[in-house]
């Protein structure tokens, strides 16, 4: 069971998790999902916000990530396996996300400001297309679909309740419906399921009780070794 400190700090990373998904999609440019040449055309046209929303996205699937990560050990005994299995993938996929999807979109930012257009669009596509991503793009993807095993595991240990399982499939309907639009209310409305999710996460982070000090196997019940 992780320390009072270290859940309340994953509990934190949960709360800003949701605070910097909500500056991230504020704050990309239009056309941030279009096409390799417009996408390079509006990173160029609008710098600051570009780097602000790569970097809130950084930090927000990490620090989500963080927090899934923290929470399956609250899980051991009802609920166990699917704690474990599933919030294992889905915690490395979320960081994995965060990682190289920043990493993406900071070279996307940096190949905008380059000489010659046409051939940084070229870049861009060889980037997407490569093949050595496909590995990368096959955790995020499974990640989204272990979420739901982490929830129902979540939900019989009895640390959620059963809207946490319905809100964990919207989210992933959500995220997959608006992930190639630029309209910040659509990808707003996407989201809201997605935060939920997050805000009973931290929640299920602060309710649980757990002692910081070890008890030691021999000593008489109540003794503190």
């Amino acid at each position: 069971m992780p320390t009072t400190t270290t859940r309340t700090v994953a509990a934190t990373a949960a709360l800003a998790a949701v605070g910097l998904r909500l500056l991230s999609i504020l704050t990309w440019p239009p056309d941030s999902d279009a096409s390799h040449a417009r996408m390079l055309a509006t990173a160029g046209a609008h710098p600051a916000d570009w780097n602000t929303a790569t970097w809130a996205e950084v930090l927000c699937w990490t620090s989500a990530g963080f927090a899934v990560l923290t929470a399956l050990w609250l899980v051991d005994r009802r609920g166990f396996w699917l704690t474990r299995i599933g919030g294992w993938w889905y915690g490395v996929s979320l960081v994995v996300l965060g990682i190289m999807g920043g990493a993406m979109n900071a070279v996307t930012g940096v190949l905008a400001h380059q000489p010659g257009p046409h051939a940084m669009v070229t870049v861009i596509d060889d980037l997407h297309s490569a093949g050595s991503l496909a590995p990368f793009v096959a955790i995020v993807l499974l990640g989204e679909l272990f979420a739901v095993p982490f929830a129902f595991g979540l939900l019989r240990a009895g640390l959620v309740g059963a809207w946490f399982p319905v809100a964990t499939i919207l989210a992933i309907v959500g995220y997959v419906a608006t992930s190639d639009s630029s309209n910040h209310v659509v990808v707003l409305a996407g989201f809201v399921p997605l935060a939920a999710t997050w805000l009973g996460l931290a929640r299920a982070l602060n309710a649980v009780k757990s002692p910081d000090l070890a008890v030691h196997p021999a000593s008489p019940v109540g003794t503190v070794a």
